[in-house]
């Protein structure tokens, strides 16, 4: 108990710290995150909206210089009226009033020419006569000319006058002259607009070369177009510029208007207030996490730990741990530990059966295994044995167990025993053949099958030997008799080489009787045809007698011809080429169609059929099938012929159909046969020879050929210009 109530109390101070260092790392990081997100979200949408503030401030400066702008322009519509009325002059008589009256500081009337005709001048801000200096009725005279000029002579704007600024309005008046009211803009002007907007206000002219530095900068970011440009002074003070242009739409002076950041300072406090607010209530929760955390989890978790390790220590996995009835994770941590125990006590229970399983395998396995040490005093000593390892070599278990493997190895295996063992050691499971000593001396041959285990922390080598005797046996048997098959592939061979030089010597024989056949024969058919001219000698028998001679000679010429063929088909070279099978039967049909205009198959034939093999061969292969074709299909009402091929094999099958006279299947095996006809020679010509040559030329391709067909329904002749196996065909194209 003491023990226990020692360490459970040190186990939940350190879940304590970590729990705290992970609540106030997060509360710590919430507020980071929340510090960052406010000064890039919220200031800058303060600052947005203070910028939108400062541009409706200028918007109202802008709208209060056109204003003046204004008034001074309907004040010079009046003062034209009145130069209309009594002339130029009446401008000098004008009282300060009327000036003051008007808000402006100066009238001035030029001719056509030029040439200042009257003015008046009074400071309406103190309400007082004021002269004109020569530096403004030079730049007033300027202005004139300007107007004068130019094509549009109304016109209002700032006017430069040196270091002072001044705001004109310029109209027409009688007999070509200008009129011009001004005002000027003065530190008094500044500081009433200063008054009524409650902002301060600063103006400068651009060319001014002590023009300050912010002045500059604000130029380069008016540069783009923008209608102002802001800047934040401090944190409390924030500037606008904007541009001001003169009579001719030049940019003449530049004006700096200079706000409080009311806005931006309340928002900032703002946000001071929310995250003192969120430090104040996050202390607070901090402080209640770490005691519920404590007071519901932490000193159970302490009982459970406690609990685990008296379990640990006393190595009793049939203990369980309480389980409360809080229903809460804790209990089903506890749960989860009491079902590791029931697992680890079926996986104890059930290693204790598979240790017993293996040691019965072990035991009573068919084949001999050994255990053999690889270090310190056990190396090459043998560790364990089964049974049948000790029935195999004649000893007792524990005589096999107290020997070492050399003892059981004959010399010659314990000289290769160094190459397998440095096998062995390097991790491989290997096989070889071994010869051991039986306890009685006699030698016998063993298969090996051995590799590298490890066991308790130690190496060793496993090894499963069988008695391989009668294998031994069974090779020797099998060696002589595969002798004596060698011996008859040999006489095999020699037959079968004598068997080809016959067929070459047949061959040959057939070709040169046919040949010399055929001098004899042409003989006969010629002198036949000698004695059927004579008609006058001849009677009608005679003459019947002598055509069927004729008739028999050229019939057999024919068949010698036809022989001949075949034998030259054996005996040709073959020319390996690419040749297109589509355009040779394109040119069998045009060819047949000339020959026979009256007769008006169907012929369909697949495009782009291309095969590699010997042009002059597959001409003679085409032409056979393709005149079989169109000699069948002459009394077919429909005729139709086909050529294409099938791709769902490991080689293209070609084919060519029709719908003619077709043939039994039952006579198939009869077609390829030479001089064999399955049709009547009255109805379709022909000498029984065609197919067989198309088979020769097939088989001479190392392809293969097949018919199927119905009667009266048509027939199929199918055929290969390769080998079904792709390394069969590899080895004959080359």
């Amino acid at each position: 108990m003491c023990t226990s109530g020692a360490w459970t109390p040190r186990v939940a101070m350190n879940i304590s710290r970590k729990t705290i260092l992970v609540i106030v790392s997060t509360f710590i990081g919430l507020v980071f995150i929340l510090a960052i997100t406010s000064d890039f979200i919220l200031l800058n949408s303060f600052a947005k909206l203070e910028n939108k503030l400062l541009g409706e401030s200028i918007a109202k400066l802008k709208y209060e210089i056109r204003e003046s702008l204004d008034d001074m322009e309907s004040c010079a519509r009046d003062y034209v009226a009145l130069v209309q009325k009594w002339g130029a002059s009446e401008i000098g008589t004008l009282d300060t009033d009327s000036l003051v009256n008007h808000h402006v500081d100066f009238v001035a009337v030029y001719n056509a020419a030029g040439e200042l005709l009257s003015a008046k001048s009074a400071d309406y801000h103190y309400r007082r006569p004021a002269d004109l200096d020569d530096g403004l009725m030079q730049c007033l005279g300027k202005t004139a000319l300007f107007a004068i000029k130019g094509k549009d002579r109304h016109l209002k704007g700032a006017i430069r006058n040196g270091a002072r600024l001044h705001q004109v309005v310029v109209r027409p008046c009688a007999g070509g002259g200008i009129l011009l009211v001004g005002r000027h803009i003065d530190r008094e002007e500044i500081a009433q607009l200063s008054d009524i907007h409650e902002f301060a206000l600063e103006i400068r002219q651009i060319r001014d070369e002590g023009l300050p530095a912010d002045f500059k900068e604000a130029l380069a970011g008016l540069g783009d177009g923008a209608s102002f440009h802001a800047v934040p002074l401090d944190e409390s003070h924030i500037a606008g510029y904007a541009l001001f242009n003169d009579i001719s739409g030049q940019p003449l002076f530049i004006a700096k208007l200079t706000e409080r950041r009311l806005l931006y300072q309340q928002g900032k406090a703002s946000i001071t207030y929310i995250l003192a607010a969120l430090c104040i209530a996050g202390f607070v929760f901090c402080c209640v996490m770490l005691f519920f955390v404590r007071e519901t989890v932490l000193k159970r978790l302490g009982i459970l730990s406690a609990t685990v390790r008296q379990i640990s220590n006393d190595s009793d996995i049939s203990s369980r741990l309480k389980v409360t009835e809080h229903n809460d994770e804790l209990d089903g941590l506890a749960l989860t530990i009491n079902g590791m125990l029931d697992s680890l006590e079926r996986a104890e229970i059930t290693l204790r059966e598979r240790e017993e399983q293996y040691r019965i395998l072990f035991e009573r396995a068919p084949d001999s295994i050994l255990l053999l040490g690889t270090e310190g005093d056990e190396s090459g000593r043998i560790i364990a044995a089964n049974k049948a390892s000790a029935i195999q070599h004649g000893y007792t278990v524990e005589e096999l167990c107290g020997m070492s493997i050399h003892d059981l190895n004959v010399p010659e295996s314990n000289e290769t025993a160094p190459d397998w063992m440095e096998r062995i050691f390097g991790g491989q499971w290997i096989t070889f053949e071994v010869w051991h000593f039986r306890k009685d001396g006699a030698r016998f041959p063993l298969e090996v099958h051995a590799g590298p285990v490890r066991l308790n922390g130690k190496n060793y080598i496993l090894g499963f030997d069988r008695d391989i005797t009668s294998r031994k046996l069974a090779e020797e048997t099998d060696h002589m008799y595969m002798e004596q098959i060698r011996q008859l592939n040999t006489e095999l061979a020699r037959q079968a080489n004598g068997l080809e030089a016959a067929n070459s010597e047949l061959e040959a024989f057939n070709y040169s009787v046919s040949h010399d056949l055929r001098g004899p024969l042409t003989r006969i058919s010629g002198y036949s045809q000698l004695i059927l001219e004579d008609e006058a000698t001849l009677d009608p028998q005679t003459r019947s007698y002598v055509t069927r001679i004729y008739e028999s000679s050229c019939w057999l010429n024919e068949m010698i011809d036809a022989m001949l063929r075949l034998a030259q088909l054996a005996r040709s070279e073959f020319q390996p080429q690419q040749v297109d099978l589509s355009a040779i039967v394109e040119s069998l049909s045009i060819d047949f169609r000339a020959a026979e205009p009256e007769r008006r198959p169907e012929v369909v034939i697949a495009p782009g059929l291309t095969v590699v093999g010997d042009l002059r061969l597959l001409k003679i292969l085409l032409t056979n099938l393709f005149s079989n074709a169109w000699k069948y299909t002459a009394h077919s009402t429909s005729p139709r012929i086909e050529f294409g091929a099938l791709h769902n094999g490991p080689v293209p099958v070609f084919f060519i159909s029709d719908t003619g006279a077709g043939f039994d299947m039952k006579d198939v095996d009869r077609l390829f046969r030479v001089f064999t006809r399955l049709h009547d020679p009255g109805q379709f010509a022909g000498n029984g020879i065609g197919l067989a040559t198309v088979q020769r030329i097939v088989n001479r391709h190392g392809g293969r050929i097949w018919a199927e067909g119905e009667p009266q329904k048509g027939a199929t002749f199918y055929f290969t210009l390769q080998p079904d196996n792709p390394s069969v065909s590899r080895s004959f194209a080359s």
